[in-house]
């Protein structure tokens, strides 16, 4: 396991920092579904005793974020197309509603915030840096779930993500010829621009349906071969 994928711990609450650090490899997509944890190398590359990362990694499991297995390890999920189906759909209504609440109240502050991450998030895409891209993504959303002010609603938002985030490895590189999410995001910055609230729900659930036919579709190989191994 690459420890580039987590930073070292500040002089704060560990198991809050191994927390920390997890979700955002999830929510970023930076932990791929059926990564293996273990406990050990984890506390290794966070620099660290084995007892916060182990209590850290113990409450993803109770949560069902993580699965727990043996010899102090743990595993992202691997998910069904079924699975990642209903969590697509359930995304869209959350997402579209905290999209439509946040186009009736955002301010000029977070639209040019969410104007420099999209055109961040562009460069990094036509690079071909798919880590940097999937962290941009999430940033741009979550600026434009924030400013819904809805703290439960970004909750709920936050825990689906968790859950679909490992399977966001699956958009690239199939999405970098993709041009249909530019498409929204530029429609999303529109109406948020202009105040227009069902516009701004609707690019959200088309961007969703877009990642989510291509997660879907890899989702859906992925099975394919597993049966005809049985």
């Amino acid at each position: 396991m690459s420890t580039a994928l987590f930073n070292a711990a500040p002089r704060k609450s560990l198991v809050t920092h191994v927390e920390e650090e997890i979700r955002a490899a999830l929510i970023e997509g930076r932990l791929e579904p059926g990564t293996r944890l273990v406990t050990k190398d984890l506390a290794e590359s966070l620099g660290m005793s084995i007892t916060p990362v182990r209590e850290a990694l113990v409450r993803f499991a109770a949560s069902g974020v993580l699965t727990a297995e043996p010899a102090q390890s743990f595993r992202v999920p691997t998910m069904t197309v079924a699975q990642y189906s209903e969590i697509s759909e359930i995304r869209k209504s959350v997402e579209g509603l905290a999209a439509f609440k946040a186009a009736t109240q955002i301010g000029a502050q977070d639209i040019g915030q969410m104007q420099a991450l999209l055109k961040k998030y562009l460069s990094a895409k036509a690079d071909k840096d798919q880590h940097l891209a999937l962290t941009l993504n999430k940033e741009f959303r979550f600026v434009l779930y924030a400013a819904a002010r809805m703290p439960t609603l970004l909750g709920v938002i936050e825990m689906l993500w968790l859950k679909a985030g490992p399977g966001f490895n699956y958009l690239y590189p199939e999405a970098q010829s993709a041009s249909n999410e530019h498409h929204n995001y530029d429609d999303l910055m529109q109406a948020l621009q202009k105040g227009q609230a069902e516009e701004a729900r609707a690019a959200i659930e088309h961007a969703i349906e877009d990642g989510a036919r291509i997660v879907l579709e890899a989702l859906g190989r992925r099975e394919a071969q597993l049966v005809a191994v049985k």
